[in-house]
């Protein structure tokens, strides 16, 4: 019996030993779960460190650059903001200058993503307006309305603001919001001709010819020489009585 117990007792060893040696062979062979850094540290991370002496540099390259557009040397100007944000990707004063250098140059589509960067970080609605305006003229009307809404939505105060989303919606083929926008100027400036004459213009695109006149008439008692509003009212008055003429014929 203690001769069966002691045979017993040397495979159990050997099995444990065993079953040990595999499962640590396992765990070696096993890929290592992966470790998360702390979040304080990831968003460290992320903030690239800029020496002293590169931001002072980036700050000389930058001026350099205003005095190169000073002197009319745009592609000098270019070249000393682009070497500044290569030594300070984030300095905000650079980034607005060569975007307003790359519209001008209609190098649009590097002038909204500078614009977008700036929008982002500043929360400042005059570099959503100039986003707004850089994707209008590249035709992108759906990235135009959602840069004008985000500088109408951060500052209300501007009436340009409101006739710029205007023309955008106008030009997405959304009249009733044209019409609204363009609304919301005129209720700041109410004297503003030149928003009357879009507002008629408006109103015709729309079919809404009576509104139409209204504004053009207002128009001419504050400018009776307005030539376009008098041309542009000859035509709506002409066209009422076609369509009235129409109508008594029925």
């Amino acid at each position: 019996m203690w001769t069966y117990l002691l045979l017993f007792s040397g495979v159990a060893v050997v099995l444990i030993v065993f079953v040990r040696r595999v499962v640590l062979h396992l765990r070696k062979d096993a890929p290592e779960a992966p470790v998360e850094a702390p979040v304080e540290e990831i968003e460290r991370e992320k903030k690239v460190r800029v020496s002293k002496d590169d931001k002072e540099r980036a700050q000389e390259l930058c001026n350099r650059g205003e005095a190169m557009i000073k002197a009319g040397k745009d592609e000098e100007a270019i070249k000393c903001f682009v070497q500044a944000l290569g030594l300070n990707k984030d300095h905000q004063e650079t980034k607005h200058n060569l975007a307003m250098l790359y519209f001008k140059k209609q190098m649009f589509s590097a002038a909204a993503a500078l614009f977008q960067d700036l929008g982002e970080a500043t929360k400042d609605p005059v570099h959503f307006s100039h986003l707004g305006l850089t994707l209008y003229k590249q035709n992108d009307f759906d990235g135009a309305k959602k840069a004008y809404q985000s500088a109408v939505k951060l500052d209300n105060s501007r009436p340009q603001r409101f006739v710029s989303l205007s023309q955008v919606y106008r030009s997405l083929g959304q009249v009733n919001n044209a019409i609204i926008a363009l609304d919301k100027a005129l209720g700041m400036e109410a004297e503003n001709l030149d928003f009357k004459f879009l507002m008629a213009d408006l109103h015709v695109e729309k079919g809404s010819l009576g509104s139409a006149k209204v504004h053009l008439e207002e128009i001419l008692v504050a400018d009776a020489k307005d030539e376009e509003a008098k041309k542009m009212l000859r035509k709506v008055n002409k066209t009422m009585k076609e369509l009235q003429g129409g109508e008594s014929s029925l």
